[in-house]
């Protein structure tokens, strides 16, 4: 196997069993020194800011006093709060790897290509022994064009773990992630993040042929939330939402008959309106 699972699989977006939460990241790198023109650093493409890829979840953190009580007026908010906690976790595990992996580029010097293009050389000390990355950048108008490569140890980085573009010094993005462990290489998942009218978005859909086509996707527009996931194209998405000043609810179809539940802003049981 020429990477470990957690690794090569970095978009087990849909896989709802897994129950991990993002492990604490020590990141370490190490730049190339040598470069084939004279131009400086500060050219260079912006990388995007990693926090445009993590979602809030704060508010609903409440949810794990509440399932400690038996008297059922917060069992909506409770069970939101649950799966939550499930779809927070597979977004994570999703973008823990690509993300630690992605940010030790920040503290490491680029170089300029001939081409135009810039690259970010270094090891990733996010496993139990070092990954060599080669992270490429090619400006082309507004946009930019990156690619990731990666290989273990000392072996030169020539397999493509994601590639896609940004924009607006990476407020927004697209990026397609390759299966390490099929000879192909094929596309098994995508992330997109932006801005649209329901404010920020993160969402992620799986390529995989278990659950191709799925979608998880995360807004944010402060006072709003929502968490949505439709299994499936053409599907009716689920749904939890909450607001800043406390109420929210789901829709999801194991529970409450299918009907979407609701809560006030003491997180308590109410009819929807």
């Amino acid at each position: 196997m020429l990477f470990p699972r957690t690794l090569r699989n970095g978009t087990g977006l849909i896989a709802l069993a897994v129950l991990m939460l993002l492990l604490a990241m020590n990141l370490a790198g190490c730049s190339d020194e040598n470069s084939p023109t004279e131009a400086s650093a500060a050219m260079a493409p912006v990388l995007p800011d990693p926090a445009r890829l993590d979602f809030d979840f704060t508010f609903l953190d409440a949810g794990s006093e509440l399932q400690k009580s038996d008297d059922g007026i917060h069992d909506n908010f409770v069970n939101a709060y649950l799966r939550a906690v499930v779809l927070g976790a597979m977004a994570k595990l999703t973008l823990t790897p690509p993300v630690a992996a992605f940010s030790v580029a920040l503290h490491t010097v680029p170089v300029a290509q001939e081409d135009g293009a810039w690259i970010w050389s270094y090891d990733w000390h996010g496993y139990r022994y070092p990954i060599r990355v080669a992270l490429r950048g090619l400006p082309a108008g507004d946009h930019v064009h990156w690619e990731m490569r990666v290989g273990p140890g000392d072996a030169d980085p020539t397999a493509v773990w994601f590639e896609g573009q940004t924009s607006g010094d990476g407020e927004q993005g697209h990026w397609l992630f390759h299966d390490l462990d099929v000879p192909e290489h094929p596309v098994c998942g995508e992330i997109v993040w932006g801005d649209d009218e329901a404010g920020h978005f993160l969402q992620f859909t799986s390529r995989e042929m278990e659950s191709n086509g799925d979608v998880l996707r995360f807004n944010e527009a402060d006072p709003d939330f929502v968490i949505s996931l439709t299994p499936g194209a053409g599907s009716d998405p689920s749904f939890i939402q909450w607001h800043a000043d406390g109420t929210g609810s789901l829709k999801v179809p194991d529970y409450n008959d299918g009907a979407e539940a609701c809560w006030d802003r003491w997180q308590e049981n109410m009819l929807c309106e």
